[in-house]
């Protein structure tokens, strides 16, 4: 199967924001409910140590900014990891992203083309795929992937022929893997 596509700026913000922010959820629920019980056994301790309700302005203040300090980072952090890949993807340097891809995947490996580099991937290279609405992810490693937009598959016939190339010779570690996190 061959297909060729471009890489636009959305896919690069699409694939930064899925590393960072989507595939992270997991890891960041957990540290969000470890911080949570840290906080609320802190202001217990507080309100314990402090005579039980003596609650002041100062000590309300001290409260409410341990309660942000922890609540903040979550409510602003995927407009915070989007404005960081539009930063990457608006860097002159970082321009030969933003190129024709041609993808070439067969039963034993991937070939990936654009105008600067030719690279084959043994199939035992991706340690995981992910999938989202618009794009595929084939992770080589945990923050480099190939990107393949599901816009360069012209119809649901590709599209499937994809898939099922990818489910047939992906390591079930790399098909699975994305479950896992």
């Amino acid at each position: 199967m061959a297909l060729q596509y471009d890489i636009t700026r959305e896919d690069y913000v699409s694939f930064y924001t899925f590393v960072f922010w989507e595939d992270g959820k997991r890891k960041r629920k957990i540290n969000f409910l470890k911080q949570g019980g840290f906080l609320l056994f802190f202001l217990l301790v507080l309100y314990f140590v402090g005579g039980r309700g003596g609650f002041n302005n100062i000590s309300i203040l001290i409260y409410a900014m341990i309660f942000l300090s922890v609540v903040l980072p979550s409510l602003t952090g995927k407009n915070s990891i989007i404005k960081n890949a539009e930063k990457i993807t608006d860097d002159p340097e970082n321009a030969s992203i933003f190129t024709t891809y041609n993808l070439v995947a067969t039963d034993t490996d991937l070939i990936l083309k654009n105008n600067f580099v030719e690279t084959r991937y043994f199939w035992k290279a991706i340690i995981k795929k992910s999938e989202t609405s618009s794009h595929y992810f084939l992770f080589e490693n945990a923050m480099q992937a190939i990107i393949i937009p599901k816009r360069a598959c012209k119809n649901e016939e590709e599209r499937l022929a994809l898939s099922k190339i990818l489910s047939r010779n992906l390591s079930i570690d790399a098909e699975f893997n994305q479950l896992l996190t």
